[in-house]
């Protein structure tokens, strides 16, 4: 094997090896909202950010989404637990208010269901 073909071969591991990174191991900074609130803003770009929301039972909170990405993944926000579903228009912020009556875990995710997030209800 010749230096040059060495060199493609090291270029092309490294290539694989930040695909492999980014697309599957890399861990998106999953902010926390840690306490009961009327209302919260969420930015959406590259996942939901807070991705966690804690919410009081029998307590409704207005979540105001925000697109700040191109990204057609991002352009849709679903809550089937709650029936919801809201396009989000890049740059507009909308919001959807959700009325949690008993505790548990629901989750939300956008229109292809790769950006995830979840609402704790105490």
């Amino acid at each position: 094997m010749t230096s040059t073909q060495i060199l493609i071969n090291l270029a092309g591991l490294a290539v694989i090896s930040w695909i492999v990174w980014h697309f599957w191991l890399w861990q998106r900074n999953n902010a926390t909202a840690t306490k009961v609130i009327d209302y919260l803003d969420i930015t959406v770009k590259g996942g939901y950010q807070p991705a966690t929301i804690i919410a009081k039972a029998g307590h409704p909170i207005t979540l105001n989404f925000t697109r700040k990405e191109s990204s057609p993944c991002g352009e849709e926000v679903v809550f089937p637990d709650f029936g919801k579903r809201a396009y989000l228009p890049e740059g507009k912020t909308i919001s959807i208010e959700i009325n949690p009556q008993k505790p548990s875990v629901y989750e939300f995710t956008c229109g292809m269901n790769m950006y995830k997030g979840k609402l704790i209800v105490e």
